[in-house]
């Protein structure tokens, strides 16, 4: 061939290509793809994917920012660094040796059932009771571990249901709690021994851990009833209103449910603050001191005149109360308070 190109090439290309290809290459690329791809992939990549995936994946270290659709049929050998943000709040005593296709709809408080397998023998509470004990509760279900084991495997199966989940096993909730409304009342119980209708509504009345059951029955007195320590925002000093008419502020621990549900008004930091707040009309009494008086002079409608706020003999009145309103003089106080006795300044 020439080595200098025609200034017109032809508009028919040759039959026969060069053996040399163009050191420029075309700007308009082949409708018709090599036979032989290139061994160096394209700087740019194609906006459409192959329909056809590679029989060679790349083994690319760095893994795809866009998840398959559908996941992978093997899993991976190596657990998520990260476990899911809701874990279960009372695992189950009994978790099944064969795991379900599918999750559990069962939620909540899950009663004790017996079960004969060849898997073994023992008391499960994982909320797959079968339909005839979950239509009668109080004849096959129990609220503890112990009383379904006693129930069904009395004697010597006894020791292997109860040492199939030890009761002293932090992970396993094997006894429920119920309100004591029929004892003393004084919080909640986990014996199995509630009240059929109980057990028959034992979602509602049956808890998994004391805590539950006494904020549902007896968040009045929550503190007494789980056995915990509160803790105080807002002081340690409470008004005692236990009787004999006192006005009088503690601080002796043993604060009352109720105000501890509502620190921000019963309690305070000092007894100064605390016997301002709830008896401000007996400050004194409260805080044990001894009031001196103002000198200032206050009616006293008994006596029908105007006394002096101290003590001791007349003019003296006594300390004046707090709601009592003090005057200046003795005929402020007169012309104000008793205007229809003309003696009253001479009293």
């Amino acid at each position: 061939p020439s080595n200098v190109p025609s200034d017109q090439p032809s508009d028919l290309p040759s039959n026969v290509p060069s053996d040399l290809p163009s050191n420029v290459p075309s700007d308009l690329p082949s409708n018709v793809p090599s036979d032989v791809p290139s061994d160096l992939p394209s700087n740019v990549p194609s906006d459409l994917p192959s329909d056809v995936p590679s029989q060679s994946p790349s083994e690319s270290a760095q893994p795809s920012d866009q998840p398959s659709d559908q996941p992978s049929e093997t899993p991976s050998d190596v657990p998520s660094d990260q476990p899911s943000d809701e874990p279960s709040s009372t695992p189950s005593c009994s978790p099944s040796a064969s795991p379900t296709e599918s999750p559990s709809t069962e939620y909540g408080v899950n009663l004790f059932y017996p079960e004969w397998t060849s898997s073994g023998i023992g008391c499960r509470n994982d909320g797959d009771e079968p339909d005839y004990m979950a239509v009668n509760p109080t004849e096959w279900l129990s609220s503890t571990m112990q009383a379904c084991c006693k129930k069904y495997f009395d004697g010597y199966m006894y020791d292997d249901c109860m040492g199939r989940y030890p009761p002293d096993h932090d992970d396993c909730n094997v006894m429920l709690y119920y309100p004591d409304w029929n004892g003393s009342n004084k919080g909640c119980l986990d014996d199995g021994k509630e009240p059929y209708y109980m057990l028959s509504n034992h979602q509602y009345f049956l808890s998994n851990s004391l805590e539950e059951c006494c904020e549902k029955f007896y968040d009045w007195d929550f503190f007494e009833c789980s056995g915990t320590t509160p803790v105080l925002t807002h002081g340690e000093f409470y008004p005692d209103w236990s009787g004999g008419g006192t006005s009088t502020c503690l601080a002796d621990g043993k604060i009352p449910d109720y105000m501890i549900s509502n620190q921000n008004w019963y309690l305070s930091t000092t007894l100064e603050k605390c016997c301002d707040r709830h008896f401000y009309w007996n400050i004194n009494e409260c805080l044990g001191t001894t009031s001196v008086g103002s000198n200032d002079w206050y009616v006293s409608y008994e006596d029908v005149k105007c006394v002096q706020d101290c003590s001791g003999a007349e003019p003296c009145g006594g300390v004046a109360e707090p709601w009592d309103k003090l005057y200046s003089t003795k005929e402020k106080c007169c012309k104000e308070k008793l205007p229809w006795v003309p003696k009253c300044r001479f009293n």
